[in-house]
């Protein structure tokens, strides 16, 4: 075996499922935001965690409001959620930029999820430069009808399997 990087470690452990961050807005719109990395943490109670880069506008929401849906998102939005990873919700409204429909009352996730968590903040972690996110799970919608999508070829890439 040969030494690797870190960066070049987390492209060869594909394919992850990929997850959209979604939080509120101050004004009532929704913010989406792609991430890799995610995890179960617990069953009693039902928790789940995600990682955010300290300066992004994601982690500010998620910390000023304490709500998040991390949605898996449909393989019908794969290329929109692929954007949203690129451009900064301080800019840009991404679901209405990318035609992105959302649904949901108060908290609001894309129609095209195959899981979407809706969650409250139990507690925030600082781990480097980004906030480890653990939360505490309200609500879990499903649609069978959904594929969910996949990172593949090291972030470059969405697919289904």
């Amino acid at each position: 075996m040969k030494k690797i990087t870190f960066l070049e470690a987390m492209g060869h452990t594909a394919p992850q499922p990929m997850a959209l961050i979604c939080a509120p807005r101050p004004d009532g719109s929704t913010n989406l935001a792609t991430v890799a990395w995610w995890t179960y943490l617990d069953t009693e109670p039902d928790m789940i965690g995600f990682a955010m880069g300290k300066g992004s506008y994601t982690c500010q929401l998620v910390s000023e409001t304490g709500k998040a849906v991390i949605c898996l998102p449909g393989v019908d939005i794969a290329d929109e959620v692929l954007k949203c990873g690129f451009v900064s919700g301080r800019e840009v409204d991404k679901a209405k930029e990318y035609n992105i429909a959302l649904t949901g009352d108060e908290q609001k996730y894309p129609v095209k999820s195959k899981v979407a968590f809706l969650c409250d903040v139990d507690r925030e972690v600082i781990v480097g430069g980004c906030v480890f996110f653990i939360c505490k799970v309200n609500e879990i919608h499903f649609d069978e009808t959904q594929r969910h999508v996949y990172n593949i070829e090291g972030y470059h890439k969405l697919g289904a399997l």
